[in-house]
Parts: C-alpha cells; structure tokens; sequence
C-alpha cells in the first residue's frame, strides 16, 4: 500500500508539474503574441509616418510666406497660413487650363483602352493564332524596356507620322499597353473552365463570351485596372513633355513646371507646393477610397467575387 500510495502521489505531483509547466508556456507564449503585435503596430506607425510626412511638410510648406518657405524648415505648424498661394498658383500656371488637359487625356486613353487590351488579352489567353508566340514575345520585350530607352526614337518617329502635339499621339502607345494586357489575362485565366465550355457547347461566339460573359465576372478587375490607369496618366509628365510643343495638348505635370519661376534669383516654392498640391489631391482621395479596392484585387480574387 505504501508503493502504490507513493506511486499515486508521484503520478500526482508529475501531472501537476506538467500542468504548471504548460500553464506557464502558454501564458508566456500569449505574451510574446502581445509583444510582437505592439511591435507591429508601432513598425506600422513608424513607416506610416515616414511616408506621410512628406506630404504634410508639403501641405505646410504651401501655406507660408516666401520668406518662411525659403527656410525649408522641417516644422509643420504654420503661425500665418497664406491660403492666397493657392490662388496664385492656379492664376499663374492656368491651372483651370491643363485640369481639363489632364482629364481629357486620362479619359481618352481610359476609353478607348480597352476596345484594344480586353480583345487582345482574350485572345492571348484562350485564342491559338499564327505569331502569338512571337508577337507575344515583341509586346513582352517592349515591357521590359524603360520607356526613356524609347522616347527619341518613337518621337522621331511621329515627327515623320506628324502626330507629335496631336491628342492622337499622345493616346497611340496606351492602346496596346502590356500592364492591361497582363492584368486582363490573369482575369481571364481564373475564370472557371466550365463556365467556358458550357458558354461553347450552347454554340456562343467569342464576342458574345467575351463581352456577355467573362466581362462582368472581372468587373472588380477592370475598376481596378481604371483606377490605376488614370492615376499613371494623371501624373505623366515625361511622355508628354516630349511628345508636346504647345499649351493646347499638355497637362497638369508639365505646366507646373512653369512654376518655378526665379525671382531675384529666388524660386517660389510656396506656390510651386501649392501647385503640387492642387495636382495631388485628385490622386490621393483617389487612393483613400479605393485603396481598400485595389489591395483586395492584387492579394487574392477569384471571379465572380465583388
């Protein structure tokens, strides 16, 4: 009796060690969870901040007094905002102007875009044709080369075509863009195979499975696709700086460059912020109600899923 009640006790005192010991891990590994995650946040803050700041010194910067403004003082806190530097900005760059400019040209390379990608982007996804291989080739060569590798030629080019300062010219090479083409093919590709081989066995050509069908299952990818496009031309400035010698066809971007102007040697950097600004805000209201949009699309989509 004495073995088994010292046995009994043994077995006792073994279990209440190992509860102990794995009470104490998990509260220990509960912590740890507690630590890394206030980790997180203040690494998520940290870069928060690191790529916020920038703008607000911007913001803050637009509302001073020249002399202020020539400091360059990393201070946010503006004692006397000066709104009017705003005003002067959108006076003397004509902002009124090249804002139609930039939405015109945003909205002519939107809409006439996908009448050429979507096609395209089915046919190279579903479609078996003669040099798909080699044109497929060309197009991703092309992607691969900077476009400022590009712009002397291609400007020699349209200066022999006399299409350099034309709206047609400028729009020609958004066309046949890869981005959309390769975005558009991942869409197409994700769509289920039965919902192509049912579409085909009820005899449906490929215009009528194209644009009944498979557009509105990757309608989710194609606001994405809008979103991104407009902001890339809204904020293009090299393409159309070269491809542009007068004031009827450039945009925003451009024309803020006029805005540096020395006086007495001095830039005014109050107003060329303000300009900045003005030119930014579309984009970043943009960006703050659809982010979520995007982010959900370029981590994980499947068709059909709004």
């Amino acid at each position: 009796m004495n073995s088994e009640n010292t046995f009994t006790e043994a077995y006792k005192a073994k279990i209440s060690v190992d509860r102990n010991r794995f009470l104490f891990l998990n509260r220990l590994k509960r912590r740890v969870k507690y630590i890394l995650k206030i980790i997180n946040y203040l690494l998520l803050i940290g870069v928060g901040l690191f790529f916020v700041y920038p703008f607000t010194w911007m913001a803050s910067m637009s509302l001073r007094p020249l002399i202020e403004a020539l400091s360059f003082s990393p201070g946010l806190i503006v004692s006397d905002p000066q709104w009017g530097n705003y005003l002067y900005a959108w006076n003397q760059a004509q902002i009124s102007h090249y804002v139609g400019n930039s939405v015109t040209y945003s909205l002519l390379v939107l809409s006439l875009q996908y009448i050429t990608i979507i096609p395209a982007a089915y046919a190279f996804a579903y479609l078996e044709f003669k040099g798909k291989k080699l044109l497929w080739g060309i197009k991703y060569l092309g992607m691969i080369l900077p476009a400022e590798a590009t712009l002397i030629p291609v400007y020699f080019f349209y200066c022999k075509l006399g299409i350099v300062d034309t709206w047609g010219g400028l729009i020609l090479p958004s066309l046949v863009a890869m981005f959309g083409i390769y975005m558009f093919m991942g869409a197409f590709r994700q769509i289920p195979k039965e919902v192509i081989e049912s579409a085909r066995m009820d005899k449906a050509k490929n215009r009528i499975l194209l644009i009944k069908i498979m557009i509105p299952m990757i309608a989710p990818v194609i606001i994405t696709h809008l979103l991104i496009t407009f902001i890339s031309n809204w904020n293009e400035y090299y393409w159309v700086l070269v491809m542009t010698n007068s004031e009827a066809v450039r945009t925003l971007p451009v024309a803020l460059r006029g805005l540096i102007q020395v006086d007495e040697g001095i830039p005014n950097w109050n107003v060329v912020m303000a300009g900045t600004m003005i030119q930014v805000a579309p984009v970043m209201l943009m960006y703050i109600f659809a982010s979520k949009k995007v982010k959900s699309i370029m981590v994980g989509w499947t068709p059909g899923r709004k």
